[in-house]
């Protein structure tokens, strides 16, 4: 194979051997002589002159060529080297996060600043100083958006800009500073919680009304924090070294000034300057001035004389209405109705439903209303009384909504009507009891349905247990009323979320199926887990009482098991000697009861499966038996013979 090389080509114009004489100052030279040139011109005529001429600027040319190749070539590879990632020599707040992608910039960020938030800050105000934390204030960093602002230095639109920052970063001028947020809610707590310490509120204009003298009170200017200021000193000095802040107290204006309240005096004035009289058909009601005066109030409002919304800036006078009807409706009462509820009658297991019935009643606001118009001009100072329609809180067709249409459980218990006191004070508990309505879902509390037993409520004293013994106590009967709805909520199928045994047994009630209530103690809770409304009913006669409860059926079937007495611990006798008895003679004082357990299990079934299973066990204890025995010596009488 043959080898071609490449060969240079010659030039066509080759110099002399021999350098040319210098010329002498004639012109003339030794040697070989030459024709003369132009004066410093290069051989080769005009274009060889432009040619060396031109050999400079090739050199800056190629020079410049070289650097902008350098620079390019040291863009290029800065460029590649921070693809994806922040600039080289970015830093945030003193942490150096160049050459990181934005991830592990914020990662960097986040632990680089936690040392300066962790650090409390000192807030002095008024010579008072608070240990401010972070947490306290909610003071925070959003790193991933620190990370991302440093990751966009170098990057943006305008070329020679991005070069600049790039170039800036090299040489470490590329610094970003730590902004610091806060939780505003936490952080405005905060300065309200300083500001009530060291500052002063201002207080508004107002005006006092007292019978029928009326006062223009001036504004009192108050001091406190400037929280704007302060919050950005908090937080500024949570992201620097300088952990103190001291904040100056500013003056507080009052919102209200003193022109702000003239209006509301002026009316108040004309208000109370004269009775004024209330009409309804024939009827009138004459109301005195300083009457008129209790009714007055006043509250912030906006100007609206000022065409900028703005927040409360004047005071306003009117009538509260409350006051107006209590005062007005007692005064009117001969022509008002009061609205009746719909009620609910039981007999034989029946319930049907009575039906409400509207009144009529007076419309307090818009009398408040008039009566502002009115007394607050100069006409006459007469108002008719405006009536409306009062609707009953349960309208006969909610009642219909309830869905108490059956009974579902009823239980009775007995007692002994020789016991006056008690057997009123179980009718007044069935009273308190008769008519609960419970929603779905609600839960049935004894002691907050029927309340505290007080005697101006008729309760009387007699026999209770109080720690195993019977005393007399206010309400004593209560755990009749107690026992007989347990039974009757027992075999309703209903959950018993609280009951309590008596402490001793008491055996005219079901075995283990007794409940004990006290006001501020034991109580008996039951939820009505239907979806429809229950109605608790009662009925008493003076040897018996009745609870029965009222709705739509859910469909519980109730057995139960009553298990034998178990832990039976005798009582013990205590005698007393008695010297008034005859020796020999025992009267028992109190029956002693001997102690047990027993358990009764109830089985809750729907559609034939089993849906709660609940165990009551109870725990009696026992009670000593008191016997007065005689101790007293009779004498026998001695036998009479008769002559």
């Amino acid at each position: 194979m043959t080898e071609i090389t490449d060969t240079p080509v010659a030039d066509t114009e080759t110099e002399p051997d021999t350098e040319t004489p210098r010329r002498t100052r004639t012109g003339r030279s030794g040697g070989h002589s030459h024709a003369r040139r132009g004066s410093g011109a290069p051989k080769g005529g005009l274009l060889g002159w432009l040619a060396g001429r031109s050999g400079g600027v090739r050199a800056a040319i190629i020079i410049g060529a070289v650097v902008v190749l350098l620079l390019l070539v040291v863009v290029g590879v800065e460029v590649g080297f921070s693809t994806g990632r922040v600039h080289p020599g970015v830093s945030v707040a003193g942490v150096a996060v160049g050459g990181m992608t934005q991830q592990e910039a914020a990662i960097a960020i986040e632990s680089g600043i936690a040392p300066l938030l962790a650090e409390p800050v000192a807030v002095t105000a008024s010579g008072q100083e608070w240990q401010v934390t972070a947490a306290q204030v909610g003071a925070s960093v959003d790193a991933s958006a620190l990370a991302s602002q440093a990751y966009s230095i170098g990057r943006g639109d305008d070329v020679l800009a991005a070069l600049g920052a790039r170039a800036g970063a090299w040489f470490g001028r590329e610094r970003l500073a730590l902004a610091v947020g806060a939780d505003e809610s936490l952080m405005s707590a905060f300065l309200l919680d300083a500001t009530q310490a060291v500052g002063t509120p201002p207080v508004d204009a107002s005006v006092d009304v007292s019978g029928t003298s009326v006062t223009l009170v001036p504004p009192k200017e108050g001091t406190g924090i400037d929280t704007g200021a302060a919050r950005t000193a908090i937080l500024t000095a949570f992201g620097s070294d300088q952990r103190s802040v001291t904040l100056d107290l500013t003056t507080r204006a009052a919102a209200i000034s003193e022109d702000g309240a003239r209006a509301a005096y002026d009316v108040a004035r004309q208000m109370v300057s004269a009775p004024c009289t209330l009409t309804y058909d024939k009827k009138k009601w004459d109301v005195p001035a300083a009457t008129i005066g209790g009714w007055l109030a006043f509250r912030p409002a906006a100007d609206p004389t000022s065409s900028v919304s703005t927040s409360a800036t004047v005071l306003e006078c009117y009538l509260d209405s409350a006051e107006v009807s209590a005062t007005v409706v007692p005064l009117v009462k001969e022509i008002g109705k009061l609205a009746k509820d719909a009620t609910f009658k039981v007999s034989s297991g029946k319930v049907s439903i009575v039906p409400s019935q509207d009144g009529l009643g007076l419309d307090a606001e818009d009398l408040a209303t008039t009566l502002l118009q009115t007394l607050g001009g100069t006409g006459q100072r007469v108002v008719a009384l405006p009536m409306k329609r009062v609707e009953a809180a349960m309208t006969t067709e909610k009642a219909r909504t309830l869905g108490i249409t059956e009974r579902l459980s009823t239980f009775t218990t007995t007692y002994a009507s020789s016991n006056k006191p008690r057997v009123n004070n179980i009718h007044l508990l069935a009273d308190a009891l008769d008519g609960t309505l419970l929603a779905p879902g609600q839960v049935f509390s004894f002691n907050e349905t029927i309340g505290q037993r007080t005697a101006e409520k008729g309760y009387q004293e007699a026999n209770a247990i109080v720690n195993g013994k019977l005393v007399p106590q206010l309400g004593g009967g209560i755990c009749q009323i107690g026992s007989t709805i347990f039974n009757t909520v027992f075999f309703s199928g209903f959950p018993v979320t609280e009951r309590h045994n008596h402490s001793i047994y008491i055996s005219h009630y079901p075995k283990g199926r007794d409940a004990t209530v006290s006001w501020g103690g034991p109580d008996f809770k039951f939820q009505n887990d239907s979806n429809t409304w229950v109605l608790v009913s009662t009925a008493y006669t003076n040897s018996s009482v009745t609870v029965s409860l009222y709705g739509t059926d859910p469909g519980y079937k109730v057995t139960y098991q009553t298990g034998a007495f178990t832990n039976m611990v005798p009582y013990s006798v205590r005698e007393i000697k008695d010297p008034k008895l005859p020796k020999g003679t025992k009267i028992v004082d109190e029956k002693g009861t001997s102690g047990r357990s027993i358990i009764v299990t109830r089985i809750v079934k729907k559609d034939g499966k089993t849906i709660r299973t609940d165990t009551f066990k109870s725990t009696y204890k026992a009670t000593e038996e008191v016997v007065r025995v005689g101790t007293k010596i009779v004498p026998s009488t001695p036998a009479t013979t008769t002559p």
